[in-house]
């Protein structure tokens, strides 16, 4: 076995994933042609009214991904907040959410003074667990934001059961899943609302922006009314108790309409992009079976994912004496693109949760709780082991278009190279 790069040997991956976020000459070419037409009408470089390059795909990405309303936003996380306000939760309500996860699929609850309650993450897709959700639920609770994580869908049919069940709204958090599918239907349109990113690194990019998607009419209105420019408000809104509301006293969360072209000009590719980060990343993870040390991510049955990471495991009584942090040091020495994890510290266990500090000072919102509510070691047992001891990160996520096998293959001689050398790798933890 050749020596390892970590010791001075050459590295085993020489190749590089390529760029992403590309942006290819029909961008270019269509927001030139926006800029051009703006004399013609404000609404090419201000999407207040909602009109313009901002409806067009808003109509597009609604028709793509099969939804009734779509409503383009500044990006995931206030999708996401104008979400928890059209869902009718109100200052000490209680919303289930993740403790795996990004901050803002729970800081969009804690903007509209609510308490969020953490239910545990599934250990095959890290999404929250239907009987998890199903033991949190109280009196107070009005909703649960479920995020599809890393591009893998949430097992919707045990949610929504949940849901129907204590008559629960469903916020689908898609930031980071951009056409993916379950059982046939895409995410986003399987709950209440779906909330989605076309920031930078995402599936489905316009620099920076989101979409809200619902198929309820009157869901639709109340997102309008919270979230976007009266001007808007007058065409969108037309229940009469809404309409007199209509006023500036709102949350400015309007998209510029140059990310909303970028991003419609590459809706016709995203099903086939997405297939190829599919074939990559599966490559990956069937040559990694039988690697010891990590076990690869496996797809539930009537999913598919969508890959903004790539999400196996450490197993560490595989690779014994061998800690996390040498196995991927080691790994990372050799060109792989791994690394310790993407969460770090569930979220209720972080000091803003755990010291009850937010932004809003004199202790809310937890100050607005109709009951005593407390965030301790524990409560989230499969959550807080994955982010102690097995949590990684692997692959190339939405960069890995095209045929990357080449690329792939490099990585897995890695593994095999770094793996055959695991006395090496105990004698570095020394």
């Amino acid at each position: 076995m050749s020596q390892l790069a970590i010791e001075g040997g050459t590295k085993a991956v020489t190749l590089t994933s390529p760029p992403w976020p590309v942006v290819g000459e029909a961008e270019i070419n269509a927001v030139a042609e926006a800029m051009r037409n703006s004399p013609s009408s404000w609404e090419y470089l201000c999407s207040a009214a909602g009109g313009g390059p901002t409806a067009d795909f808003e109509r597009a990405f609604a028709d793509f991904m099969g939804a009734e309303h779509a409503m383009c936003t500044s990006g995931g996380g206030p999708s996401l907040h104008i979400a928890v306000m059209a869902a009718g939760v109100e200052a000490g309500d209680e919303v289930i959410v993740s403790p795996y996860t990004w901050g803002q699929s729970v800081s969009c609850v804690l903007q509209q003074n609510a308490i969020p309650i953490f239910a545990d993450i599934d250990p095959n897709t890290y999404a929250l667990d239907a009987a998890s959700i199903e033991a949190c639920v109280s009196p107070y609770t009005k909703a649960i934001v479920v995020v599809h994580l890393y591009g893998h869908p949430a097992d919707m049919d045990g949610i929504n059961a949940v849901a129907r069940k204590h008559g629960l709204k469903v916020i689908e958090d898609c930031a980071q899943a951009t056409g993916a599918k379950y059982k046939g239907r895409r995410v986003g349109t399987l709950g209440d609302f779906g909330c989605f990113s076309i920031g930078d690194g995402k599936q489905l990019i316009g620099g920076e922006g989101g979409v809200l998607l619902t198929n309820d009419s009157r869901a639709y209105e109340l997102a309008n009314a919270f979230g976007q420019h009266p001007a808007r408000q007058s065409s969108q809104v037309h229940d009469p108790e809404l309409k007199r509301l209509t006023d500036s006293l709102i949350y400015t969360y309007r998209i510029h309409p140059l990310a909303a072209v970028i991003a419609q000009e590459q809706i016709p590719h995203l099903d086939a992009w997405n297939a190829e980060r599919r074939a990559n990343h599966t490559r990956l993870w069937d040559g990694l079976a039988g690697i010891p040390g990590i076990s690869p991510v496996t797809v539930e049955p009537d999913c598919e994912h969508v890959y903004h990471m790539g999400s196996p495991t450490f197993v560490p009584e595989q690779v014994e004496g061998v800690s996390r942090a040498t196995y991927v040091k080691a790994l990372g020495a050799e060109g792989v693109p791994i690394g310790m994890g993407y969460v770090g510290r569930p979220i209720h266990l972080r000091p803003r949760i755990q010291e009850k500090e937010y932004f809003f000072g004199k202790g809310y919102p937890w100050t607005c709780a109709q009951r005593e509510v407390t965030y301790a070691v524990g409560d989230c047992p499969v959550a807080e082991a994955r982010c102690a001891d097995t949590e990684l990160t692997l692959g190339g996520g939405p960069a890995w278009r095209g045929d990357q096998s080449a690329l792939v293959d490099q990585i897995l001689d890695a593994f095999e190279k770094v793996t055959g050398s695991l006395d090496a790798l105990r004698g570095l933890e020394a």
